[in-house]
């Protein structure tokens, strides 16, 4: 027995000495050579060559280098997740994804949604003109167009003068800091009191008083601002500006603030922690000059993706694997919409005086006629604590349809209703 064993194995390593693995076992011979054979049935295909924007693979014939002409889990039968057969030719652009800032259409998209794997008659083989691109999830931008004063680069559609359409350091994707970006067109001539300011203004963030795209005022102010901003009553809130010498307020901090807006014990809490942050804790929700929002608040992501870096994570893997999500103020990270740091004494800083049914019921007026009974005097068994919009859905983290901490059908109903 011993000995039968011995001469097996001995077989064995024989035939595998002379095995190689990577040797097919018979020759296919095509009908005809690559892209030939695939444009006998693609035949529409081959007018695609005449296009502008040719994509290379395509362009030399090389279709199996993108698809599997057998059989693939993916539509198209390319060879594997979109994004992750792009990145294999494109580097240097997963480098830069994952270091900066990513396009919320990346994270939340495919490659394709933007980009024609093929050819396109518009530059960066993009599948429309690029402002219509653009113009399909921004649509609020859309009507912008219509103001009285209008940025030369955005009336023309050119959204990549300025923005990066993949990934960027800067906030709002821009290709540099926004003073760099808009003096290559714009050199710095700002004065104020007829004294020129230039040498401060020059390193200033330049879209803190002017927007980028459309404005019904002169110089793009805006669109929103403090009105003697917007006035040029500039000594309401400086000392007289003096060449060389630094730009000063008539007060310091808050106190500023609190010199015209009254200040309401109710409405803003100096205790609170993002009150101890910086000496004027209202400039870092609010703008001073000019802002995009009729409330002057600064762009939420610049400031509360800063501290809360991991609910960031979350939507972003949230809206990855719920594809439905059709929440605009969490995709876009919107967080003042819904949250009002150091206007609420209660948790979250939720609007509507910290109620959260409140703050819900503002967007989805139809779906509260519906609801599950909320509110006071129904509360969750689970911790004794009254039934909200967010005992069961997840604005940050849901795991099922709707926005769900849990699927609809069972799995969320028994949490509660044990049966």
């Amino acid at each position: 027995m011993v000995r039968r064993y011995f001469i097996t194995a001995f077989l064995l390593l024989v035939v595998l000495s002379f095995w190689n693995p990577t040797s097919s076992f018979a020759k296919v011979n095509l009908k005809s050579s690559e892209p030939e054979l695939c444009y006998s049935c693609h035949k529409s295909l081959r007018k695609e060559l005449e296009a502008t924007s040719v994509h290379s693979p395509f362009n030399k014939g090389n279709c199996t280098a993108c698809h599997n002409v057998h059989a693939s889990k993916h539509r198209g039968l390319v060879r594997d997740d979109i994004n992750e057969l792009c990145y294999t030719c494109h580097q240097e652009l997963r480098e830069r994804i994952m270091s900066t800032k990513m396009h919320g259409a990346i994270r939340d998209g495919k490659c394709t949604d933007c980009h024609n794997a093929h050819s396109s008659q518009n530059k960066y083989l993009l599948v429309n003109a690029e402002k219509d691109i653009c113009f399909n999830c921004h649509k609020d931008l859309r009507a912008e167009m219509g103001k009285l004063t209008i940025h030369p680069p955005f009336n023309k559609g050119d959204c990549s003068a300025c923005h990066n359409a993949h990934a960027a350091k800067e906030y709002n994707l821009l290709n540099a800091p926004s003073n760099k970006v808009c003096q290559r067109c714009h050199p710095p001539n700002c004065k104020a009191g007829g004294v020129s300011i230039t040498d401060k203004t020059s390193r200033m963030d330049c879209i803190s008083c002017h927007t980028g795209h459309s404005a019904n005022t002169k110089g793009l102010l805006g669109p929103y601002g403090h009105p003697d901003f917007l006035d040029q009553k500039c000594l309401s809130c400086h000392k007289p500006f003096r060449k060389g010498m630094a730009v000063e307020t008539v007060a310091e901090g808050k106190d500023l603030c609190f010199s015209c807006h009254v200040k309401d014990p109710e409405k803003f809490h100096d205790d609170d922690l993002h009150a101890t942050v910086q000496e004027n804790s209202c400039i870092m929700c609010h703008d001073y000059h000019a802002s995009n929002k009729p409330d002057m608040t600064v762009n939420e992501r610049s400031v509360c993706l800063q501290c809360h870096g991991d609910i960031d994570s979350k939507i972003t893997r949230m809206t990855k694997k719920l594809k439905g999500i059709r929440c605009e103020p969490v995709k876009s990270r919107r967080c003042f919409e819904c949250h009002v740091p150091m206007h609420s004494r209660k948790p979250w800083y939720f609007k509507e005086g910290g109620d959260v049914i409140k703050t819900c019921v503002r967007c989805h007026t139809k779906e509260h006629r519906v609801t599950h009974p909320l509110g006071d005097g129904v509360i969750d068994p689970r911790n004794g604590e009254v039934i909200t919009c967010k005992t069961c859905h997840s604005m940050h983290n849901a795991q099922a349809s709707f926005m769900l901490q849990f699927d609809r059908e069972r799995e969320l109903c028994i949490q509660c209703h044990k049966m």
